[in-house]
């Protein structure tokens, strides 16, 4: 559903739940685009966190890591991101804020994608070492 809106001009329907994506496949060199839930939005510094659900062997993780994301989209906002990739310690603070924040939203996603308990420190630092998170932000100019 995520995708399909922002493939077809509506993605801004879904506020800033998701982010929409492009990237070119580091075998390929083919154009894909993804959607990813939102784990972090920080309107000061305008950086989006999200994580890789499947794992470090997920596709667009992959991608990402051989070259930058095109273009993103968050709601009504649409540019050329600088990335990052977080520390686990980042990464760590990121999915603990979220739970606490959303704690509907991650009961539903440690069920739907078989997670496990991630409410207690240990488990969710084991959770981190094997999903990794990237950052994206508005691209600085000179």
């Amino acid at each position: 559903m995520p995708l399909w809106a922002y493939r077809h001009g509506a993605g801004w329907l879904l506020g800033r739940t998701f982010i929409y994506f492009i990237h070119v496949g580091r075998s390929s060199g083919r154009r894909y685009d993804t959607v990813a839930m939102v784990l972090r939005d920080d309107p000061a510094t305008r950086e989006v966190v999200v994580c890789a659900a499947w794992g470090p062997g997920t596709d667009w993780y992959r991608n990402l890591q051989a070259g930058p994301a095109g273009t993103v989209q968050i709601g009504h906002d649409r540019y050329l991101p600088q990335q990052r990739f977080l520390t686990d310690a980042e990464a760590f603070d990121v999915a603990a804020a979220f739970g606490r924040a959303h704690p509907h939203r991650l009961h539903l996603m440690q069920s739907v994608l078989g997670w496990g308990d991630l409410d207690q420190d240990d488990p969710l630092r084991d959770f981190v070492a094997g999903h990794p998170m990237l950052a994206f932000s508005h691209q600085r100019t000179a």
